[in-house]
Formats: C-alpha cells, sequence, structure tokens
C-alpha cells in the first residue's frame, strides 16, 4: 500500500464515519477519501497524533484547538491542510461535527503544497493557500459530489509529477514491527545507508525516523484498543514491539496524554468510532464558541 503498511483501507462505512479508497491513479498520492457526520460536538476531545496529512472542510460547525502546551484556543481554516500531528492537543466543536476530507500520502502532500515536510508538522493551515485545488463544499453538495468533484481536480494536479522510486513502505513496515536496532534495519529495503535513511527520512516525514516510530506503535496500539475501530490495524498478527508493560504505559501516555485503560474506558462510556480523540476530562471549552 502506499500510505502506510499498517492501515487497512477497504470501503468502510457506518453512518458516523464513511473512509472510501481512491482510484488506483491516485493511490501515489491520496490514501483514502472521509465523510465524518455525527453529534459528537459539545464536548473537549484530546486529539491524539496521526502521522498523515489531509485535506479537511468543516461542513458542520465551526471547530477550535487549543495545543497542550498553550492555553489559548483557536479556530482552525473551515478548508484546511491538517499536517501530521506528532503532539496531543485538545479539540471543540460545539454541536455538528460534519467533515469532508481527503487523506494525502506524504508524496501527496508534498506535489500538492510544495511545503517541506517539517512546515506542517502539528499545523492546520488555510487550503486556499497552500493549494491551488478549490476544496469548498458548494451549498447543497453531498459528500458523493464534492469527492467526485475533488478526485477530477486532484487528477489534473498530479498529471505528471515524478515520485522517487525508493521502498519507503518496506521500511515503515520494518518500523511498525520491530524493536531495537531497527533504523538499521529499515533503511536495508531501501537502498539506502543508515545516514542517507535518516536525511531523506527526515526530509519526507518531517521528524527522525525514531520519533516516527514511536508514533507508529501507539497508533497500532490505539487501534487495537478501540472497541469497534473504523480503521483496523493491518498488521495484528505482528506484536507490537513494546520492551514490557511499562514500556506500553509509558509510551502511550507521553503520546496522548492519557493512559491505555483510560483510553478504553472513555470509548466505551462514549461509544465513539473515531480512534484518533477521546474526551478530555475537566478541560473548559472555547468560551466564545459556547457564548
Amino acid at each position: 500500500m502506499t500510505s502506510s503498511p499498517r492501515h487497512r483501507l477497504g470501503r468502510n462505512t457506518d453512518g458516523v464515519l464513511s473512509l472510501l479508497p481512491p482510484p488506483g491513479d491516485l493511490a501515489p498520492w491520496v490514501f483514502g477519501f472521509v465523510q465524518r457526520d455525527d453529534t459528537h460536538g459539545g464536548r473537549v476531545v484530546v486529539v491524539l497524533p496521526e502521522t498523515r496529512a489531509s485535506i479537511q472542510v468543516m461542513v458542520g460547525d465551526d471547530y477550535w484547538l487549543r495545543e497542550q502546551s498553550i492555553n489559548t484556543w483557536r479556530t482552525v481554516p473551515r478548508a484546511g491542510l491538517w499536517g501530521p500531528r506528532y503532539n496531543w492537543a485538545y479539540g471543540f466543536a460545539a454541536r455538528k461535527i460534519k467533515v469532508f476530507a481527503v487523506g494525502l500520502t506524504p508524496d501527496g502532500a508534498k506535489a500538492l503544497t510544495g511545503l517541506r515536510a517539517t512546515n506542517l508538522l502539528n499545523a492546520v493551515l488555510p487550503a486556499e493557500r497552500v493549494s491551488p485545488i478549490d476544496f469548498s463544499v458548494v451549498a447543497g453538495d453531498s459528500f458523493e459530489t464534492w469527492r467526485v468533484r475533488i478526485t477530477g481536480a486532484l487528477r489534473r494536479h498530479f498529471r505528471g509529477v515524478g515520485r522517487d522510486n525508493i521502498a519507503w513502505d518496506d521500511a515503515l513496515h520494518v518500523l511498525a514491527t520491530s524493536a531495537g536496532g531497527a533504523i538499521r534495519e529499515a533503511a536495508a529495503p531501501t537502498g539506502l545507508s543508515e545516514r542517507q535513511f535518516r536525511r531523506l527520512f527526515r526530509d519526507r516525514y518531517g521528524v527522525s525516523p525514531k520519533r516516527y516510530q514511536r508514533v507508529l506503535r501507539v497508533d497500532r496500539l490505539l487501534r487495537q484498543l478501540h472497541p469497534a475501530p473504523w480503521e483496523a490495524d493491518a498488521l495484528i498478527d505482528d506484536p507490537i514491539a513494546f520492551a514490557d508493560q511499562p514500556h506500553v504505559i509509558r509510551e502511550f501516555k507521553a503520546m496522548t496524554g492519557m493512559t491505555p485503560m483510560s483510553y478504553v474506558r472513555r470509548k466505551a462510556a462514549e461509544n465513539d468510532r473515531v480512534v484518533r480523540s477521546v474526551a478530555a476530562n475537566g478541560v473548559a471549552p472555547p468560551a466564545v464558541a459556547t457564548a
């Protein structure tokens, strides 16, 4: 697969979340089209790390973010490029959460925006400032109408764009399933020296292979802990390479701000299908959003 070996991207629709794989010719650039349409607004959530970039269009209420290290809420653009997230944050929508989105591979994000991966980390940028494509939703558009229009625009934009031939998917598979010495092992299928691998990996993903590996492990664990994940862990038969249970808890808390058991309990209580957000306890929403 072109996005990452840990994502199973079959058609997945449950009424709240819909994930549709891209046409084959767009697979190097797009990992899927997503619609979210639910009523889980009105509460603050913890927004968890996500290694993939996406264009997200807020069709419902405005959405607010507050980074963990900043005590200030900000609204995100109605049509925004969400870069890969390696730090958790807080999120809030007053009532209706309705989003049309297109998920981008690293090649897709670079070819669409022209920006370095490091410029996208933990960022939500106005789509109209970083993309030549108009992702806005026309009044009355259904998700399918929007998806068809955006598919055509993406085809035109990516036509003739080249890619490197480095075996990044094989390297990511190693990082997702291996423990000690994984960086050297991950570099092997790419044909790069370990030093070259580290440099080109950071250029492509914005972080070091080690940092990426830590997020990969926790991301796989999120999928396995969730009572009903809408995106499954495709590597379910491969153990996650944590040293022991204390290592599991320590890494999970460092990446999410909570323990694995807390995540499980909150998800079960909320019957929430979204893997990478979970109800926050004792965090006040933005005052202006609830006025």
